[in-house]
C-alpha cells in the first residue's frame, strides 16, 4: 500500500483518482486544489506518490514538480495533462516523471500508478 497525495484543481478528478487508488489497495493522504497548497504540505506528509495536474491555478504541475525535486530528487510523481504536447516539448520537466493524458481509461491510469511506484 501506497501512500498517496493528489494535486488537481478539479474537485471531481480529484475524486475519481482517490477512488481508482484506494480501489488499487492505497492510501490517499491529502487531495489539494493547486500547486501551492500541495507544495505547503508535501513534506510534512511524504507521500510516496504525487499525482499532479499539468494545469492549476496558483502553481502550475511543472513549477510544483521543479520545486518539490529540488529538495527531493527521488519523488515519485505520475503528472496527468490534456496537453501531453505541450508537455512532451517542456525542458522543465523532469525525466523521472510518469506521464499520462486525459482523459485515461481507470486500467491505464493504475497501471500508470504502478509504473511510477515502481521508478
Amino acid at each position: 500500500m501506497a501512500r498517496i497525495m493528489i494535486a488537481d484543481d478539479s474537485p471531481s478528478v480529484r475524486f475519481l483518482i482517490s477512488i481508482l487508488v484506494t480501489q488499487a489497495g492505497h492510501e490517499v493522504v491529502l487531495q489539494a486544489n493547486n500547486g501551492r497548497e500541495a507544495l505547503n504540505v508535501y513534506f510534512e506528509t511524504n507521500p510516496d506518490l504525487l499525482i499532479v495536474d499539468f494545469q492549476m491555478p496558483i502553481m502550475d504541475g511543472i513549477s510544483l514538480i521543479e520545486e518539490i525535486t529540488k529538495v527531493d530528487p527521488d519523488a515519485k510523481i505520475l503528472m496527468c495533462t490534456g496537453s501531453i504536447e505541450k508537455l512532451q516539448c517542456d525542458s522543465r520537466m523532469n525525466k523521472g516523471v510518469t506521464v499520462i493524458a486525459k482523459p485515461f481509461d481507470n486500467k491505464d491510469f493504475i497501471e500508470a500508478v504502478s509504473t511510477a511506484l515502481a521508478n
